[in-house]
């Protein structure tokens, strides 16, 4: 047991340091960074609007902007301002913003086909294809949303009921740790998808675990490390000025766009080696 497990350690970090070296790694996180820059407003937008209809409170969001990064940035990201339109006005402002946020999944696309190997669909295939994607990105921060609020419900019920203070605690202790945890399962289980329906190839589910597993982990671990970081060691501003905040935020989106490609890359290198093992990449390459 405990040979195999070093085995498919070592398997992985031969992989990983494999992935690192190829040249588009150089590239194509950048590329998915700008674009997902331009959609992260249209989205939060999207998101927000979805929230509203749903009657779902999105100070998560800010909760998680603010202790991230700051409050600068969680009101610049989130002060959108609320539209005058109605009717037909609203429905093709949702829509353009809507058409604008699926830049992001267009250049996941566009990632994964590179890696892949495979050829660049059209660009109205492409766009169709990353407007599906987007449903999920939205669907994605929405479930995000849904776990804490469910989740005060619950503590809220009990507290009304008042059974028990003592049982009351302990219900409110278990959904406090259960929220990270379930909002984590949430997260992989929406980037198993894209990373399933991203290439312009036909991939089994359960072959894009081992990327999504370790994007998952990355991401969440990324995410508190950088947040200590930008509130307990660096002063961006003392170099940037007003712009602090934006770039705060790029080198954010851009680390999450790099681990994302990795995650990508390892689960075709997976795949690669599987094939190299049963010989069957030999035939293909035929």
């Amino acid at each position: 047991m405990k040979k195999k497990l070093k085995s498919e350690v070592k398997e992985f970090f031969d992989n990983f340091i494999k992935v690192l070296k190829r040249p588009e790694m150089a590239i194509l996180p950048g590329q998915l960074a700008f674009f997902f820059v331009l959609a992260i407003v249209p989205t939060i937008t999207l998101i927000s609007y979805g929230a509203s209809l749903l009657n779902l409170s999105t100070d998560v969001i800010y909760d998680f902007l603010t202790n991230a990064f700051s409050k600068d940035i969680a009101a610049m990201l989130l002060n959108i301002p609320e539209s005058s339109y109605s009717g037909v006005g609203l429905l093709i402002t949702l829509i353009i913003g809507y058409v604008i946020a699926s830049n992001g999944p267009a250049s996941i696309i566009i990632t994964s086909n590179a890696i892949y190997g495979e050829k660049q669909t059209g660009f109205f295939k492409r766009r169709i294809k990353s407007i599906i994607m987007t449903i999920f990105l939205v669907l994605l921060f929405i479930f995000m949303l849904v776990v804490p609020v469910f989740g005060d419900k619950i503590i809220e019920l009990f507290e009304y009921v008042d059974l028990n203070s003592s049982i009351t605690d302990k219900v409110t202790t278990i959904i406090r740790l259960l929220q990270g945890p379930v909002t984590w399962l949430i997260m992989y289980f929406f980037i198993k998808i894209l990373y399933t329906i991203a290439p312009n190839k036909r991939i089994k589910s359960k072959n894009v675990g081992y990327g999504a597993i370790f994007t998952s982990i990355s991401w969440i671990l990324i995410t508190y490390g950088y947040s200590f970081y930008i509130n307990n060691i660096a002063y961006y501003s003392t170099f940037y000025g007003s712009l602090a905040n934006i770039v705060m935020l790029m080198i954010w989106i851009y680390i999450l766009a790099y681990v994302f490609t990795i995650g990508m890359a390892l689960n075709y290198r997976k795949e690669e080696v599987e094939l190299e093992k049963t010989g069957s990449i030999n035939i293909e390459k035929k």
